[in-house]
Order: C-alpha cells, then structure tokens, then sequence
C-alpha cells in the first residue's frame, strides 16, 4: 500500500493504466471541495462524480448497491479507478463497493477528516453497518493508495469531527506510543491550527506497521481494536435511539471503560488510569449510560470480534503497550458499564 499526495496521484493513476476515474464524496465535502480534482483527465473525460448523504447512516448496503448500478449504468469497466474522497464513512464505504464491483476494482483513499487520515483510510477494513451492528459487512481489501494528509482540509472541519480524530489519536498513543501521550497531555485547546503534522503522520505510521504484520487482522492487529468494543456499542445503542454521536466520541468512552477494565484486573497501574481519565475528560464530555445498558451489551454481544460466547477486548498493561484477545463474560461486561466515570 502506497502513500502519495495530489501532485504525484496522476502520476500514480497513468502509471497504473488507469482508464477513467469515478470520484465517491458525501454532499458536505462536495460543497466545500468540487473541484479539488478539476486537474485529473482520463479515458478522455473528466471523472465522473457519485455523492452520497453524509453521516453513518449512509455506510449501507442500499448505497453500496446504489454505487454498483452507477458504475454500471455508467459503463465502467474493470479498468476503472475509484477515489474515496471523504472521512471514515466515505474510506468504508467505497472500498467495500469498489472490491466487489466486478469482483473488484482499484481505489484510492483521499481522506478529509482527521480520524480518516490517521485511521480509516489505512489498513484496507472496508464495510457497512447492519441494524446499528458496526462493520457487519465487508472485507480487507488494500487501497492501491492512501493520499498523503492535506491538513488544510481539517480548516473547514467540524470541532465534533476534530474530536473523532484526537479520540483515535490517543487511541494510537496508549497503545504503542507513549511520547505522543505525553505530547497529548500538554495540548489545552482543540483548534485544527492545534492539530500538529507531525502527530498525523507518527499515528498513520503506526497504524501501518501494525497492519504490515498482521495484514489480514488475526491477532496482533487487534491491538487496534482498544476502546472499539464498548465504544462501537455506544455508537450503534445511541444511534438507535435516535442520539447519533460522532464514532471517535463514542471510542473514547469505550476507552475509558476499557482502560477502567484494565486496572480492575489489575493489569494497569490506577496513577496511569487516573492519568488516561484526566486527558480524555479534559475533552470529551461524559455520556449518560445510565438507561442505556441492556442496550449496549447487547450490541456487544453481537461484536464480530467475540469468540466462544466471550467479549473481546483489548487491554493495557500501561500506556504505550496494549494487549489484545483479553476475553471478558457478559455479566462482568454489564457490572463494568455500571460505574460513573
């Protein structure tokens, strides 16, 4: 998997013998950026330009079939090239419906979102949701490109979805890399002007390493996976009942409770929890759990990630290691969902 900005993807394109483009957006970045393109010509036309609703909800499988028949109806052929302009939903989304039109064709992931930029747009997970059940459907399939981040995209950012990002960027810092915790720790504001290069591209670096390892996600990858199994659920619980929050919000609730499961089993230090709590509370505010809990274990129960009737998680031993497949039951799951923090 190859990592390129703008000004080498027509090279990339024309090297790969790319024919024509097809460019998949949500309406909120197409009013912002609809010509961010205007420069790339192939097969003799301009690409063509498929926009879909913005928002979780719109990662399903009526668009990707939606996205299939405009291929098609459109007469693109395997030689097509598909580009995912847009954060998380748009990287899912596409990937999923370009690896299995045709049985698959080439895509490139153009991130606008921070939390797409340090992680959704890399490691090839592609998929939609199923009744409010995250990425039920879909597979790895590797981007024949992730373009390099263009942080003047993250000027026009929503602050929510600033905060989707630094969720999954302290994510990456508990898991493998403490220093940028401790850059984290002394970060008082949340402006995009805060938002330092240097911390996007250490958390994608990471991210692929991780993934180079464990390409097809059977073990160690799973180190990823910290604050997604209580975080997914809060996601998929809210959303049903009609309180969408942003996916990095409701992961950094769900590391919360996992880091708190941590040191309830006495694998995390409390000065390191007390630690993890102060950071993500300085910006994150805490969600009401309270009625909600049957809810989200039962959406737990339902994680792709469970094995032999067991919640899965990952846990940390400490800030900067993290270890996965700790296997939890479902009623010391609905115990731990039960604290305020």
């Amino acid at each position: 998997m190859k990592s390129t900005s703008i000004q080498r993807l027509g090279d990339l394109l024309t090297e790969q013998k790319v024919s024509s483009l097809v460019i998949l957006t949500d309406s909120n970045v197409d009013k912002l950026y609809s010509d961010y393109f205007s420069e790339l010509n192939f097969g003799g036309r301009k690409p063509f330009k498929i926009v879909v609703s913005p928002g979780e909800s719109s990662k399903s499988m009526q668009n990707v079939e939606f996205i299939c028949r405009q291929l098609l109806e459109n007469g693109y052929d395997k030689s097509v090239c598909m580009l995912n302009f847009g954060g998380g939903m748009i990287t899912d989304l596409g990937g999923f419906a370009a690896s299995i039109y045709k049985r698959g064709v080439r895509f490139v992931n153009v991130p606008t979102t921070l939390i797409a930029m340090v992680d959704a747009a890399i490691g090839g997970k592609t998929g939609v949701n199923l009744s409010h059940t995250k990425n039920v459907v879909g597979l790895i399939s590797q981007p024949l490109a992730v373009m390099d981040p263009d942080m003047f995209l993250l000027q026009t950012l929503p602050h929510d979805e600033l905060l989707s990002g630094i969720g999954e960027m302290i994510k990456y810092a508990l898991i493998g890399l403490p220093d940028l915790f401790e850059e984290l720790e002394r970060l008082e504001t949340l402006k995009s002007v805060d938002i330092q290069q240097s911390w996007v591209e250490t958390c994608a670096d990471f991210k692929r390493s991780v993934v180079a390892v464990d390409p097809n996600d059977e073990q160690y990858r799973h180190i990823l996976n910290f604050g997604h199994t209580v975080g997914h659920a809060i996601e998929g619980a809210l959303a049903s009942m009609g309180e969408p929050i942003s996916h990095g919000v409701a992961v950094a609730e769900g590391m919360l409770y996992e880091a708190l499961l941590s040191r309830n089993c006495g694998i995390l230090s409390d000065a390191e929890w007390q630690r993890i709590q102060q950071l993500i509370r300085r910006h994150f505010k805490p969600i009401d759990l309270a009625h909600k809990i049957d809810d989200i274990v039962s959406l737990m129960e339902r994680d792709k990630k469970n094995r032999d009737g067991l919640i899965n998680f990952t846990v940390l031993h400490s800030i900067g290691e993290a270890k996965e497949d700790f296997c939890v039951e479902v009623e010391e799951c609905r115990l731990l969902l039960s604290c305020q923090i």
